[in-house]
């Protein structure tokens, strides 16, 4: 560590703690004695760190800051670091290799936690479940490396095999998974012919940038067939963007009623309303289960308390939590909760989740995938009448015509 680098650090943490103070106050002692601790103990690795030549600064920069986010407790305020933030691109441009999990940290069990896995992917295929603690990875706990570590080491080339060691409840299950090449196709959609015409089956895997011109392109489709009835699958969507999902809401309901209510800690409460559409106002049925989260729940709360939907299924994932990111000056970004959102009727649904109308029970879903591999790249599906969620929704369609 030369005497420039030090300097530069130096002066960067005494810009912080000015720039800072100003921003809460001149007069705010608190926060100078909040952060003088960390100022000090760089200063004291700096210059008395036996071994400092061999020290990536960089490194401690992205240990601690990753330690002040976990630090808050909250599974879904997390820091990426500039390299991890690049590569994180790969993800939102639709394709990588990987197993098909969308994930968070649980820091009460030092664990990866799944929140769904993503429909007719590897780790769906095998079974892997929302609520799913990765407890190991091949053959390293993840409690001795850090969240995005454990998550780069589930990617990798197509075709290469990773252990997953899982806690569910209290049994310990493993398993073997071949990575794949992920690509994500937001939408797909189907047709079931039954004794009171077509229903619509359409499903929605997440809630990314092209998902709501996507499902507006697949709804026109199913709408000009003259469907009677339509299925809206949410299940294991862990959700996406919020202004998706206030598109995506806008399709079912008049214009005008309200979707959600996001109320941040700073600034004013935000009401998203619908903004209309064109579409044939036929019956609908959500489906849900515990590995839909986040936009998904927006959806389904929007359509349960505006009353233009049933829901079945099972009580949603619960997170109710808006997150911003935060660009740092060193080309990483913190991710850090803001806001939560509130449903119609008021109700703040995070860790709570969301109850169905009609519940498919635990046991009813225990079926097993089918061995052949799914086809997750196409949008038209063959709809799957024996699928216990979707013969709960036709009987009610049916009984209700």
């Amino acid at each position: 560590m030369n005497k420039k680098r030090f300097i530069t650090i130096a002066s960067l943490l005494v810009l912080v703690l000015i720039g800072s103070m100003i921003l809460t106050g001149a007069t705010d002692k608190e926060f100078q004695q909040k952060m003088t601790p960390l100022a000090e103990t760089l200063y004291y690795i700096l210059n008395y760190y036996y071994d400092i030549g061999n020290v990536d600064i960089d490194k401690v920069i992205d240990y601690g800051i990753d330690g002040l986010i976990k630090g808050l407790g909250d599974d879904f305020s997390y820091y990426y670091n500039k390299e991890v933030y690049e590569e994180q691109t790969i993800e939102n441009q639709g394709e990588y290799g990987g197993l098909g999990i969308e994930v968070t940290y649980d820091s009460d069990y030092k664990a990866i936690k799944v929140i769904s896995p993503m429909y007719g992917t590897p780790a769906w295929r095998a079974g892997i479940k929302a609520g799913d603690l990765i407890v190991q990875i091949d053959s390293t706990p993840v409690k001795n490396v850090s969240y995005i570590e454990a998550v780069n080491m589930m990617r990798g080339e197509p075709g290469t095999k990773v252990k997953l060691t899982i806690l569910r409840g209290e049994e310990v299950l493993n398993f073997e998974l071949v990575r794949e090449v992920i690509k994500i196709i937001p939408v797909k959609y189907g047709f079931i012919d039954s004794e009171i015409g077509r229903i619509g089956y359409v499903r929605l895997t997440r809630f990314n940038q092209p998902s709501a011109t996507k499902l507006e392109e697949i709804l026109k489709k199913i709408y000009d067939k003259g469907v009677v009835a339509l299925i809206f699958d949410l299940r294991d969507n862990p959700g996406g963007y919020l202004d998706s999902a206030i598109e995506i809401g806008s399709m079912f309901l008049d214009a005008g009623q309200l979707i959600v209510t996001v109320e941040p800690r700073v600034g004013a409460v935000e009401r998203y309303e619908s903004k209309g559409n064109n579409f044939p106002k036929v019956p609908l049925v959500v489906l849900v289960n515990g590995g839909s989260a986040s936009a998904s729940e927006i959806i389904t709360g929007a359509m349960k308390d505006n009353k233009r939907a049933v829901i079945i299924g099972q009580k949603t994932f619960g997170k109710g939590s808006v997150q911003s990111g935060f660009p740092l000056s060193n080309g990483g970004v913190a991710y850090i909760t803001i806001a939560h959102y509130k449903t119609p009727s008021g109700k703040d649904i995070h860790k709570i989740g969301i109850e169905p109308d009609i519940l498919v029970t635990e046991e009813a879903t225990k079926v097993e995938h089918e061995e052949e591999v799914v086809d997750y790249t196409k949008e038209f599906t063959e709809v799957d009448v024996n699928d216990p969620y979707i013969k709960r929704a036709l009987q009610y369609i049916i009984e209700k015509k």
